[in-house]
This record gives C-alpha cells, sequence and structure tokens, in this order.
C-alpha cells in the first residue's frame, strides 16, 4: 500500500510540476497566443491519462465469479496448468482457464491478468487492460510534448528542470509501453485476436480514447 501511495504521489507531482513550469516560462507579454495553444496541447493528453487512470483503478479487471457454494477439491492436484486444459484452483474453489492466474492479494483467478498493479491497488486484467496501455499512452505523449517545449525554454531555469523531469518521466513510460508491446507481440493467440481482447470490437479509431466499449464486444469469460 505504501508503494501505491509513491508511486501514486510521484507521477501526479511530477505532471503537475512540469505543467506548472512550463506554463509559467511560456506565459509571456506578447505571446498569449502561443501560450494558449501550448496550455491546450500540454493539458490535453494529461486530461486523458488522468481519465484513464480513472478508469482503470475503478473498473473490475475480469475476476471469474465464484460458486456460491464451497466445492472441495482437496484430492485433486492443486493448481496444474497446461495449455489446453482446465484445471482447478484450490483458493477459489472452481475450475479455470489456462488463460486464468490467481491473484494471492485480490484473492481471485482473473482472466488474461497483467499483474496486480501497485499503483491503483488492483489487478490489471481483460476488462481493464486497455486503460493501462491508454493510461501509458497519453502521460508518454504528455512527456514527449513536455520534453520538446522544455528545450526550447532551456534558457530558462524553469525549463531546464522541466526537461529534467519530462526525460526521466519518457524514459520510465517507454519502458512500460515497450514491456506492452511484448506481450501483445508474444501472446500465442496473435497480436490481432490480442488487440480485440484488450479493446474490443468497437471503431479502432477509439482505441486510444478512455471509452467503454459495449459488453458485447469483449470475449465472453466462459470461452476463454
Amino acid at each position: 500500500m505504501r508503494h501505491a501511495i509513491f508511486v501514486i504521489i510521484y507521477w501526479c507531482g511530477s505532471f503537475l510540476l512540469i505543467d506548472a513550469l512550463l506554463l509559467t516560462a511560456l506565459n509571456k507579454e506578447g505571446q498569449e497566443l502561443e501560450f494558449s495553444l501550448h496550455a491546450s496541447f500540454i493539458n490535453l493528453p494529461l486530461v486523458l491519462a488522468v481519465v484513464s487512470f480513472f478508469r482503470l483503478a475503478t473498473l473490475k479487471p475480469g475476476f471469474l465469479p465464484k460458486p456460491s457454494i464451497s466445492v472441495d477439491f482437496s484430492d485433486l492436484s492443486s493448481n496444474v496448468r497446461t495449455k489446453s486444459t482446465w484445471v482447478v484452483c484450490k483458493s477459489c474453489s472452481i475450475f479455470t482457464s489456462p488463460l486464468a492466474k490467481h491473484c494471492s492479494i485480490c484473492n481471485g483467478c482473473l482472466v488474461k491478468s497483467r499483474g496486480h498493479w501497485v499503483a491503483t491497488g488492483s489487478c490489471v486484467g481483460i476488462l481493464n487492460h486497455k486503460f493501462l496501455i491508454q493510461m501509458l499512452f497519453w502521460a508518454d505523449v504528455f512527456a514527449v510534448y513536455t520534453l520538446f517545449v522544455g528545450l526550447k525554454q532551456s534558457s530558462d531555469t524553469k525549463g531546464v528542470v522541466s526537461t529534467i523531469v519530462s526525460l526521466i518521466s519518457f524514459i520510465l513510460l517507454t519502458y512500460y509501453i515497450y514491456q506492452e508491446i511484448k506481450y501483445i507481440q508474444s501472446s500465442e493467440e496473435g497480436v490481432h485476436v490480442t488487440l480485440l481482447h484488450i479493446f474490443g470490437r468497437g471503431n479502432k479509431l477509439f482505441w486510444l480514447f478512455p471509452c467503454s466499449s459495449s459488453v458485447s464486444s469483449k470475449p465472453n469469460v466462459a470461452d476463454m
């Protein structure tokens, strides 16, 4: 929990610091139009990143439902997984897909789990994975743009500080995005199918915006 709070404070503090420093450095007399344009381009990806983070933190990730009556699987092997067969999760007392993993922190089996994400205090799975990618993407866009603007303001101390913080944020965010790309490319289902599972079957133009896909556009958990 302390780690999660630290991560949230770091990212929020970094982005707010960059935002404040750059807008202060750009707010010069006679450059009102340029200031307005930069303020819009800086804050748009920041707002989209924040909304994506909120959706990621509040949306259920896709845990498999537990039975209302406890089932005794004590005579069966525990959590032995293969690529083609369903197995038993003794902790949840259910049969699970080989594409599902048990999270000991959330105490549930999650379809297409990307692990427990400490910044939100919850898991990332089939139903909220898209918002993780969207948050990383828009936060990285924010870091790139502010890095570019900060370099142009390098004669100002505020611009220098903003550039350094933006560069650190860009490196970290790009690393996380690279991990997500590796995950998609290494999927046994293929890149196209994996993308459909993550973003749904809606219009591809909206894949990078934090809006919900219809329930029917998501793969059926029972079919996983």
